[in-house]
C-alpha cells in the first residue's frame, strides 16, 4: 500500500498534521500502537493553552505563542470548547511583592510585543478579580485558555477521516526503511510505502528515530494532578516563584471546561508507563496551592498521572532525519506540545514542501458538525430521543453513547472522552450500567470490552 505521507503517532501532534494534511490532495495513512487516537501523552494533561513558556528564546516557547493564535479558529472550525482567561502569578510574600515590578517588566518585554497584555494587579484588585485567592498582589497574563482536550482530539481525528485520511490503529511499528526514492514502514499488520514519513510517535519518538539511524535520548517525566469537584478560581492562578521548585513543572490551580478545577502538575523521573499516583505527590501539590486559597474544603474527586517525553537540551527537537530528507523528526514534543500543536504542524508541511512534495489544495473539504449530547439537546429546548440515561451526574444517555460509538470509540476511555461518561462528582458509580450498554452498541460481550486497549480487562465473565 502506498501513501504520500505516512504519519506514526496519533496523538495530538500528528493528528493536526494530518489535520493540515487534509487540506490538500495528498493520500495519507496514521498510524498508532493504541486502539484510538490520543491515548498517549495526549491523554495525560490539563488542557491548558499557554502563553508564558521559558527560556523565552526556545523553539517551544515560539511555537506556542505562534499555536496559541491559531486556536480561536481552530476550536471555531471543529466545535471545541474553548474558554479564554488570564493567568495570575501570585505574591503571596513580602519577597515576592518587591520582585513583582522586576517579573511584570520581563514577561511585558516578551509578550507585550507579541500582543498579549501584561499587568500588575494590587491587592484590592486582586480580590475583586479572584475572591477566593489570598495574596498581596499578582502579574496578570492576558491570553491563555483552557480546552476540552478529549473533544479536540475527537474532532480532529472525525475531521481527518471525513476528508480521507486513513488510520491505523492498535498496530506496532517495528522497523523502518529509508531508501532514495521512499519509506517504508514495516508494522505487525504489514508493510506500507509512502513517499514521506513524520515521527510523531510521542513517547516511542526516540525509539523510531533509531529504526532510522538518528540518535536521540529521552526522559520520561511524570506529572500528577488533582481534580477537584467544582470551580475555585475564574483564572488560572499560580504561586509567583523566583526559584523554580524541581518537584513540579510551574503547575497551577486551573478551571476546567467542566467546571472542575485542577491542581498540578508535579513532575519527577519515571518509566515511561508509568501512571501511577503517590501519596508524595498529592502532598507537593496540596503544599504547593492550598495555601493560595481562602476556602479549602473542596471535595477531591479523582487524581491522574500524565508522562511526558524530555529531551537533551530540553527543547522541541523539529527536524530532517541525517538520513533523508523523506523523514522528518518530532522528538521531545512535550508541554507546551498542546498549545504549539497547530504551529508544528504548519511547520511541517512547509517542511514538506521544501523536501519536494507538492501540496495542491483540495476542493471541496468536508466540515466536522459539534458532537451534541443529550445535554446540550435539552439546554437549548430540542426533541429529545431515546433518552436512556446511564450516566446520572452527567446526563449522558445511550444515545450519546451511540454518537461516540460512530465517531471512532471502541473502549470505555473513548466513550468517557467523547461525552464525561463517569467523570461526575460520583466518579463512576455508573459504570457498571455502562459497560453493559457500550458492549451492546458495540455488539461485543462484556468481556471483551476494553478500558483502554491491550489487557486492560473491565469484567471477566
Amino acid at each position: 500500500m502506498s501513501y504520500d505521507v505516512v504519519v506514526i503517532g496519533s496523538g495530538v501532534v500528528g493528528l493536526f498534521v494530518a489535520y493540515e494534511l487534509a487540506q490538500y490532495e495528498v493520500r495519507v495513512l496514521v498510524i498508532d500502537r493504541n486502539p484510538e487516537p490520543g491515548f498517549g501523552v495526549s491523554k495525560g494533561h490539563a488542557g491548558v493553552i499557554h502563553v508564558v513558556q521559558p527560556p523565552f528564546n526556545s523553539l517551544r516557547s515560539k511555537l506556542a505563542i505562534e499555536g496559541n493564535r491559531y486556536y480561536d479558529d481552530v476550536a471555531g472550525r471543529l466545535h471545541v470548547r474553548l474558554h479564554r482567561l488570564s493567568t495570575l502569578l501570585v505574591a503571596k510574600n513580602l519577597g515576592h511583592l518587591i520582585a513583582l515590578p522586576a517579573v511584570w517588566l520581563v514577561l511585558r518585554w516578551v509578550y507585550g510585543r507579541h500582543g498579549f497584555k501584561v499587568g500588575i494587579v494590587g491587592p484590592g484588585s486582586l480580590r475583586r478579580i479572584e475572591p477566593n485567592v489570598r495574596g498581596l498582589g499578582a502579574v496578570r497574563v492576558d491570553g491563555y485558555g483552557v480546552i476540552n482536550p478529549f473533544e479536540l482530539v475527537s474532532q480532529l481525528y472525525h475531521f481527518c477521516r471525513l476528508n480521507g485520511v486513513e488510520f491505523l490503529l492498535n498496530t506496532e511499528v517495528r522497523g523502518v526503511e529509508v531508501s532514495e526514492d521512499e519509506v517504508v514502514v514495516i508494522t505487525d499488520k504489514g508493510r506500507y510505502k509512502a513517499r514521506y514519513l513524520i515521527n510523531a510517535a510521542g513517547l516511542y519518538s526516540a525509539d523510531v528515530a533509531r529504526m532510522i539511524g538518528d540518535d536521540y535520548r529521552l526522559e520520561f517525566g511524570k506529572g500528577t494532578m488533582l481534580v477537584f469537584w467544582g470551580e475555585q478560581t475564574r483564572n488560572i492562578v499560580a504561586p509567583l516563584q523566583i526559584i523554580p521548585n524541581p518537584k513540579t513543572k510551574g503547575g497551577a490551580i486551573i478551571p476546567t471546561v467542566f467546571g472542575t478545577t485542577i491542581w498540578g502538575p508535579t513532575l519527577s523521573t519515571s518509566d515511561r508507563e508509568d501512571r501511577s499516583v503517590s501519596e508524595e505527590d498529592v502532598r507537593v501539590l496540596t503544599e504547593k496551592f492550598g495555601g493560595l486559597l481562602r476556602v479549602r474544603d473542596y471535595v477531591l474527586i479523582k487524581a491522574y498521572t500524565g508522562v511526558r517525553p524530555i529531551p537533551e537540551g530540553d527543547d522541541f527537537i523539529i527536524t530532517y532525519s541525517r538520513r533523508s530528507r523523506r523523514v522528518i523528526h518530532l522528538v521531545g514534543i512535550e508541554s507546551p506540545g498542546l498549545t504549539a500543536a497547530p504551529a508544528i504542524a504548519r511547520r511541517v508541511v512547509s517542511m514538506l514542501r521544501d523536501a519536494g512534495l507538492e501540496l495542491r489544495v483540495r476542493g471541496g473539504v468536508r466540515e466536522v458538525e459539534p458532537m451534541v449530547l443529550t445535554r446540550d439537546r435539552i439546554k437549548s429546548g430540542k426533541d429529545v430521543s431515546d433518552g436512556e440515561v446511564v450516566c446520572p451526574c452527567l446526563g449522558v444517555t445511550r444515545a450519546d453513547i451511540r454518537e461516540a460509538i460512530r465517531r471512532g470509540a471502541r473502549t470505555l476511555d473513548g466513550v468517557i472522552f467523547r461525552t464525561g461518561l463517569g467523570m461526575g462528582i460520583c466518579q463512576g458509580m455508573c459504570l457498571g450500567r455502562a459497560i453493559k450498554v457500550i458492549s451492546e452498541e458495540l455488539g461485543i460481550v462484556p468481556i471483551e470490552l476494553r478500558k483502554s486497549g491491550g489487557d486492560s480487562w473491565l469484567v471477566t465473565r
